[in-house]
């Protein structure tokens, strides 16, 4: 099996797209924490790569009745949660060495298109965002509603467990970034604000840094527990859509409609890097756990896998 190199600020100007899969209209890319998954949620459903990209999917989750707008697996590999336009979550059961996925339930889950998933760290608990202007907390074990969080308002469009799964921080078409302190102690309190709606955010791999990529063409990022904003990135002309922290910490990747990417040092707010490779925006992105690959799916229909080889 081919080896590929660590991704640092010193060598990101050297990655090229390494291998690519055509697949419909792209909402989100998620890597498995062990590094053993890659899931694609498209408009016909949610295709899963296990251990290789290229080709044919190992398996086509379609049980949605419309487009998949989210994804997000456990970091045990075990679960996989999809959230789709038909305003239900889908809880899926993997089996990795049987290579093969089993739906456990659907949750009726909001009133509006699901947005966006994510699991808790110990995937005991796993929250939504949706169009109808609330964040909820499910079990994941019975499928069962714990807490809605009302306060965005307009659609949230992203939310991420922090803080190793005490806080949640969620983001939307009312230009604010709000936290959700799961002891109680914080509901709804804004963190900050663009000047255009926050189509995406994420939570660095320490739990610390909010990275957030908005329509008003900026990246921001965020200190939690200093309360601050620590960059403003002029990022991306006609806007912003993505973001992905690298898991050795000094690096964030930016997508947007300019149909680039951007590789930025987070210690120093420097741009190192454009990306050109897609022909239209660039949606979601994802670094693979170990460092070495950086997923990137566009409204060209393309997903890219990113490295230096």
């Amino acid at each position: 099996m081919p080896e590929y190199t660590l991704i640092t600020p010193d060598n990101a100007t050297e990655l090229t797209v390494l291998s690519q899969v055509k697949r419909g209209w792209i909402s989100e890319i998620v890597w498995s924490q062990m590094g053993d998954m890659l899931a694609i949620a498209d408009a016909a459903g949610a295709a899963i790569y296990m251990n290789a990209m290229g080709g044919e999917p190992t398996v086509i989750l379609d049980a949605h009745a419309g487009p998949v707008k989210a994804i997000a697996i456990s970091r045990d590999s075990r679960m996989i949660a999809t959230g789709s336009a038909d305003t239900t979550i889908r809880l899926w059961d993997v089996d990795v060495a049987k290579r093969t996925i089993t739906e456990r339930q659907t949750i009726n889950a909001h009133t509006d298109a699901v947005e966006s998933v994510d699991f808790s760290p110990r995937g005991t608990m796993l929250v939504s965002a949706s169009a109808d202007k609330t964040v909820r907390l499910w079990n994941t074990e019975i499928g069962r509603l714990n807490t809605t969080f009302a306060g965005h308002e307009d659609l949230v469009a992203s939310v991420n467990f922090a803080l190793n799964g005490q806080l949640l921080v969620s983001g939307g078409r009312d230009n604010t970034i709000r936290l959700w302190d799961l002891r109680g102690e914080t509901q709804g309190t804004i963190l900050g604000t663009h000047d255009d709606w926050v189509r995406e955010l994420r939570i660095s791999h320490g739990g610390t840094l909010v990275a957030t990529a908005s329509k008003d063409m900026t990246v921001r990022l965020w200190d939690i527990l200093d309360d601050e904003t620590r960059f403003i990135l002029q990022a991306h002309v006609s806007g912003a859509d993505a973001v992905a922290f690298h898991p050795a910490g000094s690096l964030l990747a930016t997508g947007g409609r300019d149909n680039q990417i951007k590789m930025w040092n987070i210690n120093t707010g420097d741009l190192i890097s454009t990306l050109e490779g897609h022909d239209k925006p660039v949606l979601t992105l994802d670094f693979n756990p170990t460092g070495t690959m950086l997923a990137s799916g566009s409204g060209d229909n393309f997903v890219k896998i990113w490295g230096i080889k």
